[in-house]
């Protein structure tokens, strides 16, 4: 009995089965060999029916999907229209944007340096005291200068008792008017040293110069430590000022025009957001305390922000709008620019 073959497998054997007896088959062993047949047949194509993954299974995939897609026009074949509408969406245009750590600092803060090299001896105020102008803000040890000074009176009213003791012996000794010139100049330099170091012992007493709240550090780790002339010790700033200072890092870095729109997103209310517009961007990045480089973005309030100056966030900045494919590849490529170092 031989097997059918298929229009599938033109080149493949059809085969067929050989059965050897003494008796002739009747009608219904001739009916159950025939279904028999058409079992054996099936499992025949299924061996040489090729593999899906195989190559010649693949090619005859691909070639069935062509003749399936080769009737009617290039625009009305559901795969050209799935890539024509994936390259509409990628040219969308959409706003470039960028993440970077920000958070709200003073607009225009008075810094408060230390005006002489010494010790801070007590402060009068805490962090974050609202202080009126002139009102004394800290003050230094003034044991060693007040020592100075007095050193300094007793030597100026020491040179001017020698000048009047030679004066009036300049009027029988001719030779005393000579000397006189030299105690003028003494008179002079002990003069101008008392002069100073009483304004050192006046400066030693720190005023705060306008309104505002002072912004330092605990007091306890500035007293009684050492300070130079020009360290920053402390700012008073006005909290109706306030503006959002944020970090760029330098894989972030992208064009950003005047007034560009910045909202601050702060970690103590993520779900309200702070506006403002860019003020300036540096031109050259600078270490932050993280030893990484950013670049400083300042950026003026629209209005003015409820929340405390100190408080940390997350700052989003408007760039120009581009073209979704570039927003998309933007990152990796310049990524894999680095690694391959072009």
């Amino acid at each position: 009995m031989p097997l059918a073959g298929s229009a599938e497998h033109p080149g493949s054997s059809p085969g067929g089965l050989l059965l050897a007896g003494e008796n002739r088959f009747g009608d219904g062993e001739l009916a159950l060999l025939n279904e028999w047949m058409h079992i054996w047949r099936h499992a025949w194509l299924a061996r040489l029916r090729p593999s899906p993954w195989s190559p010649k299974g693949m090619w005859r995939r691909l070639r069935d999907w062509r003749a399936r897609h080769r009737q009617g026009r290039w625009w009305q074949r559901r795969p050209n229209q799935i890539l024509l509408g994936l390259v509409v969406v990628l040219c969308l245009p959409v706003r470039l944007t960028v993440l970077a750590p920000a958070e709200l600092v003073p607009a225009d803060p008075a810094i408060i340096r230390a005006p002489l090299d010494g010790v801070i001896g007590q402060f009068h105020v805490s962090p974050n005291d609202m202080v009126e102008a002139g009102q004394l803000l800290f003050s230094f040890d003034e044991a060693a200068i007040a020592s100075r000074l007095e050193v300094a009176r007793l030597a100026l009213a020491t040179a001017e008792t020698e000048y009047r003791q030679l004066a009036q012996m300049a009027l029988t000794d001719p030779r005393a008017k000579g000397q006189l010139a030299v105690l003028v100049g003494r008179i002079g330099e002990k003069r101008a040293e008392a002069e100073f170091l009483a304004g050192q012992f006046e400066r030693a007493r720190v005023l705060a110069p306008q309104d505002g709240a002072a912004i330092f550090d605990d007091p306890s780790e500035w007293i009684g430590r050492p300070v130079q002339t020009g360290e920053r010790v402390m700012r008073i700033a006005r909290p109706e000022e306030a503006e959002i200072e944020a970090w760029i890092p330098i894989g972030d870095a992208i064009p950003l025009a005047a007034d560009a729109p910045v909202d601050l997103y702060l970690a103590a209310s993520p779900f309200a957001a702070v506006s403002g517009r860019l003020r300036y961007l540096n031109h050259d990045a600078t270490p932050r305390p993280d030893g990484h480089y950013a670049y400083r973005a300042r950026a003026r309030l629209d209005a003015a922000a409820a929340q405390r100056i100190g408080l940390k966030g997350t700052a989003r900045l408007h760039g120009s709008r581009v073209p979704l494919a570039y927003w998309v590849l933007r990152r990796p490529l310049a990524t894999i620019r680095q690694f391959l170092a072009l």
